[in-house]
């Protein structure tokens, strides 16, 4: 089993990333990832041997929620400060331009939809979990990941289509 250096080292990046979709303020994002780590040290004795990525991510947004509960704010999104993490594959500028843009575009209507929504379509299309693991992360049933999943998508596309 790896050690919880291990887990912070592989995992880190992707945890902030998710942590910064989810409450649009860097600083937040970052003592959430540390606040993470702390309640998976202090839950070890209850990790029950399943996967650790979708583990922890399942307390980075129970950690998430007990932030944003105590913080009363709305979840604000930046596209430009999301758009400028995002790994463009462009070989030329007005290619990489073009990537940034769509993404920036997709990440606007992402953060304008429903949280629950959100957190299904950033944990699926971006993070790459399986619908059993988004399903356990957020506690919800499989069925209702996939519903969420199908409507979520459906209206990024109907927005998009329709020029935001």
């Amino acid at each position: 089993m790896k050690t919880l250096d291990d887990l912070y080292r592989d995992n880190m990046n992707d945890l902030y990333k998710y942590l910064l979709r989810l409450s649009g303020h860097p600083q937040a994002a970052e003592d959430l990832v540390q606040d993470t780590f702390i309640r998976a040290y202090d839950h070890l004795a209850g990790y029950k041997g399943e996967k650790a990525r979708p583990w922890l991510f399942r307390v980075a947004y129970n950690a998430y929620v007990d932030w944003y509960r105590r913080e009363k704010r709305q979840v604000n999104t930046d596209p430009g400060l999301l758009a400028s993490l995002y790994p463009g594959q462009a070989q030329d500028p007005e290619e990489c331009y073009q990537l940034k843009e769509n993404f920036s575009s997709w990440l606007k209507v992402v953060g304008s939809l429903p949280e629950k929504t959100r957190q299904v379509i950033v944990l699926r299309d971006y993070h790459c979990f399986t619908y059993q693991e988004i399903s356990e992360i957020l506690g919800i049933s499989l069925t209702n990941v996939k519903v969420t999943l199908f409507r979520g998508r459906r209206k990024i596309k109907e927005v998009m289509e329709d020029g935001l």
